[in-house]
C-alpha cells in the first residue's frame, strides 16, 4: 500500500498517515540513500516494514509491480510481499521494521 503525502491534508500543520489499524513492531530504524549505482534489490521477509520517502522520486517494485514515490509517500509492506526500489537520480528515504 503507498499513501501519497502530498493527498493528505495538513490541518495545523500535521500530516496524519492511516496506517488502517496495522500494528507494526519495529526492531530496526534505518535512513537509507539510494542512487542508480546502489539500488536496494527486491527482496522478502517476515517482518512488515514501513519506508517513508524523505525527497527525491524512485521507482518502488511491490508485489511484482512497479510504481512511482516521491517525498513524502508512506509505503507500506506486508509480510512476504516482494520489494524494492531504485532511482535514476537519488532518494533518500527511512525504513522501519
Amino acid at each position: 500500500m503507498i499513501i501519497r503525502g502530498n493527498e493528505i491534508q495538513t490541518p495545523g500543520g500535521r500530516r496524519p498517515y492511516l496506517l488502517e489499524g496495522r500494528e507494526i513492531l519495529v526492531k530496526h530504524f534505518v535512513e537509507r540513500v539510494t542512487t542508480p549505482d546502489n539500488p536496494f534489490k527486491p527482496h522478502e521477509h517476515e517482518q512488515p516494514e514501513l519506508w517513508y520517502i524523505i525527497s527525491g522520486e524512485a521507482r518502488l517494485t511491490l508485489d511484482g509491480q512497479e510504481h512511482t514515490v516521491s517525498g513524502g509517500d508512506l509505503v507500506v509492506i506486508d509480510p512476504w510481499i516482494d520489494h524494492g526500489l531504485r532511482t535514476e537520480s537519488q532518494v533518500t528515504w527511512l525504513c522501519l521494521g
